[in-house]
């Protein structure tokens, strides 16, 4: 180490300021990582590993930076980008470096590096509650939330596209304890101090009260954009705050999301993929964020309705605008980059052919009343487009300075230059042509090596016809070669013919988008409405090709004629839909019937309806009328969480506290087998308990799926409790179930019918025919193994509180079931 280069001393002298990151120093055409970083990209990366000065060493090349970041960034690094500051031809001693760029999984505004779905970066801080800012850099937006414990935030976390956190050394550990897989990254303490100068410094701004943000709020949002500048070392191109608050939204838990299978996960198909046929990256984004957020406003439904009905009834409309979104790239990135100066001359042309269809879309628009906000809020912008017509070709290099990005005519001075360059060749033929008719040598040619530069070749035997004026600089065996005072010109101009268009490329494209500058936040507010109205007509168009209708909305009734799942059925033949009917008074239901016969399927179709109804959209039955719900909440499945080391039967009674301590009156439950996951007698007791301190303390619908027959027998103690059940069809050959929803109790689960369509052995199957019977007759098993006899019922009923408040079932007498 005592013997390094000043090369590598400069390294070291870089490195110890990113020893967090892998640095990628650049040398020449390649970026170059040594010591441990090299041993790290060679293994990720399969790239050879060799040695410098005894140091590990290994190299990408330059050009092809990006796809080798995303390796590095997808495989959990942070990578410091280590750039040449000056030409090494120019530089006087060591070439000065320095790190332009700091890539982290949160902060990836590079197009090649970005899918089309958002990517957020979140600060965490904690005081009284979590305080939280996230921020996707490729869009500019930025939100502001608070959490009150520790499992909401990581609840959130598993939902949105958290891809890394950064957050106060005192929370760094629970953190990571908690989101193992996360890139996490503790701050020091300076990030969060002065974070009042730095929020005003950075919106520009001399108040922060219309932000309507707390100090504990402000202090994180702080430190985010201390770390923003770090890792961009750019000015920010950010949106101002928004706050997330849930008087506007549906609330979503991360079970309720997997359950009713919102987005994409570990489930498969879901929602997500039935309704996205949006047009445009920005109308997908979108569009995950309505489903993840439904709205409880009914002004705010009704407004996205009402646009969707436009869309709906003028199926010419929503075809035209549907092309012409089919044109829209997008914006909302492109501009990004265009702030933080990493805009490409491709980038620019996709924004010119938006920015040209933007006016097809408004004349189209207009020809319908109901899209006059649409066209008062989406700009035009023919001066961008005419700017970029005449700047840049339409099918540029992707490199600024090789002469093929500005057009010809744009500039004079470049033109000339370019020309010199791309058609030197022929320039030299007329010159060699010129030479000799004036010289009249016919075999004088004009030739070009590294030690002379260019010269003009004359045979020995035409030597005396040579002019004065060429200048002899070569004797050979066979020839002479001379060089005039114009081909010396002519070389010097094509020598710095390729500097000089390179430099004057870089500065008009330079030029080019401070122009456009000027226009990014009205463009961004023109793409904002482009993604809103390629959602809305995706749902039109939905609504369309599956049979959706417009759902109504009302305080208490929840009535869905012949409602169906979007998502199952797109992939049966023959879906059975099944009719919903709750209100004040029957808001419970208990669906009884055997496993195969549709039982989740009805209750999750519930969930999925009232989803699609509160994002606007409209929803799959014949009719519907609902009212608008603060929370879904869904308890379903048995399963151990394994990596907390928490068994089935835990994971399902925390599940149910946070239900019971969280819904309101204006929830809706969806329960999927409840106490299963413990004893017969705890889990109908449990179940029983629960049902009741929902029917008669939280008053909310709930719908509750079980093969605990007994607690079909609530019904006969609460008026507003019904009971449902699966039709199933005997046969000869079996059993058919028939998935159609009825009122009632399933007489038997058909659990052995079932196992034998399973595949389970014949032999397995009568034997279990057998025992059934065996069973099944009058015997003191049967009453050991029935809990609720009529004498039973009667003192449960004789305890139900007066004003069918809770009842502690537990009380009971445990002698007597």
């Amino acid at each position: 180490m005592k013997n390094l280069t000043p090369m590598m001393k400069q390294y070291m002298d870089i490195k110890k300021n990113y020893e967090d990151a892998i640095v990628l120093f650049r040398l020449g055409d390649f970026y170059e990582a040594f010591f441990e970083d090299a041993e790290i990209i060679s293994k990720i990366l399969n790239i050879v590993l060799t040695k410098r000065q005894n140091a590990p060493m290994a190299g990408i090349p330059h050009h092809a930076l990006d796809n080798y970041l995303k390796k590095l960034v997808d495989s959990g690094y942070k990578v410091a980008i280590c750039e040449q500051m000056e030409d090494p031809s120019q530089a006087k001693g060591i070439v000065r470096r320095e790190v332009t760029r700091v890539i982290t999984p949160g902060t990836l505004i590079e197009e090649d590096l970005l899918s089309s779905e958002n990517n957020y970066l979140m600060a965490v801080a904690f005081r009284e509650n979590f305080n939280t800012v996230f921020v996707d850099v490729s869009t500019g937006e930025l939100f502001v939330k608070d959490f009150e414990a520790i499992n909401d935030l990581i609840d959130f976390v598993s939902i949105v596209n958290i891809s890394q956190i950064i957050c106060e050394e005192n929370i760094f550990d629970e953190l990571k304890d908690n989101l193992p897989n996360k890139f996490i990254e503790k701050l020091d303490d300076w990030y969060f101090e002065g974070f009042e100068d730095k929020v005003k410094e950075t919106f520009e701004i001399v108040s922060l009260d219309h932000f309507e943000l707390s100090n504990e709020q402000l202090r994180v949002l702080g430190a985010l954009l201390k770390y923003l500048e770090y890792t961009l070392m750019s000015n920010l191109a950010l949106e101002e705050p928004k706050k997330l608050e849930e008087s506007k939204w549906m609330i979503l838990d991360s079970k309720t999301v997997d359950n009713l299978s919102l987005i994409p996960g570990e489930k498969g198909k879901n929602l997500y993929d039935i309704l996205n046929k949006t047009k445009t990256a920005m109308g997908s984004r979108l569009l995950k964020k309505w489903i993840l957020q439904p709205l409880k406003v009914k002004k705010d439904i009704i407004e996205r309705q009402e646009i969707v009905d436009a869309f709906f009834n003028d199926r010419l409309l929503l075809n035209e605008i549907r092309e012409y979104l089919n044109g829209i790239f997008d914006v909302e990135r492109i501009l990004t980059r265009l702030q933080y100066g990493k805009v490409s001359p491709k980038d620019l042309i996709s924004l010119k052919n938006t920015l040209y269809i933007i006016p097809n879309i408004l004349d189209a628009l207009k020809t319908n009343e109901k899209f006059s906000k649409y066209i008062q809020e989406i700009e035009e912008f023919p001066e961008v487009v005419e700017l970029l017509e005449r700047a840049l070709y339409d099918d540029p290099s992707s490199t600024v300075g090789d002469g093929n990005v500005i057009k010809d005519g744009y500039s004079p001075e470049l033109d000339d230059y370019r020309n010199l360059l791309f058609h030197s060749e022929d320039k030299l033929k007329e010159f060699e042509k010129e030479e000799r008719e004036r010289t009249n040598i016919q075999k004088l040619k004009v030739g070009f090596n590294q030690v002379f530069g260019y010269y003009i070749e004359v045979p020995k035997g035409q030597v005396k016809n040579v002019p004065d004026y060429y200048i002899r600089k070569q004797t050979l065996v066979n020839s002479e070669r001379y060089i005039t005072q114009k081909l010396k010109e002519f070389e010097e101009k094509i020598m710095s013919a390729r500097e000089k268009v390179e430099i004057l490329e870089k500065a008009l494209f330079d030029e080019l988008t401070k122009m456009i500058l000027k226009y990014v936040n009205d463009i961004k507010k023109t793409a904002e409405k482009i993604a809103e109205l390629d959602v809305l007509s995706t749902f039109a168009y939905v609504s369309q090709l599956y049979g959706y209708v417009k759902p109504e909305f009302d305080d208490e009734k929840f009535i869905v004629k012949e409602a169906r799942h979007a998502v199952v059925e797109r992939y049966v033949s023959n879906f059975v839909p099944n009719d919903i009917y709750m209100d004040s008074l029957r808001r419970m239901y208990i669906i009884t019937g055997p496993n195969m016969s549709g039982k989740s399927t009805y209750i999750r179709q519930v969930g999925l309806i009232a989803v699609m109804a509160q994002i606007g959209c409209f929803v799959p039955a014949k009719s519907a009328k609902l009212p608008i719900f603060d929370r879904i909440f869904t308890r379903m499945g048995a399963r151990d969480d394994i990596s907390t080391g928490k068994s089935t039967f835990l994971v399902e009674m925390s599940e149910v506290a946070l239900i019971l301590s969280k819904a309101t009156k204006d929830s809706l439950v969806l329960l999927d087998e409840v106490g299963r996951g413990t004893s017969t007698f705890d889990g109908i007791s449990i179940a029983w308990a629960m049902s009741e301190y929902i029917y008669n303390e939280i008053k909310c619908k709930t719908i509750f799926a079980t093969h605990f027959t007994e607690l079909t027998e609530l019904s006969d103690v609460y008026k507003g409790i019904k009971n449902l059940t699966i039709e199933v069809e005997e046969t000869n050959d079996g059993i058919v179930f028939l998935h159609k929803v009825v009122d009632g109790v399933a007489d038997r689960s058909y659990g052995i019918e079932v196992a034998k369509i399973a595949g389970v052995p014949d032999g397995v199957v009568e034997r279990a025919k057998e025992i059934l019977e065996v069973i099944t007759k009058k015997s003191e098993l049967e009453k050991k193994v029935r809990v609720l006899k009529e004498g039973q019922l009667r003192q449960i009923k004789s305890r139900k509180k007066a004003v069918e408040g809770q009842l502690t079932i537990f009380e009971v007498n445990n002698s007597e079931f």
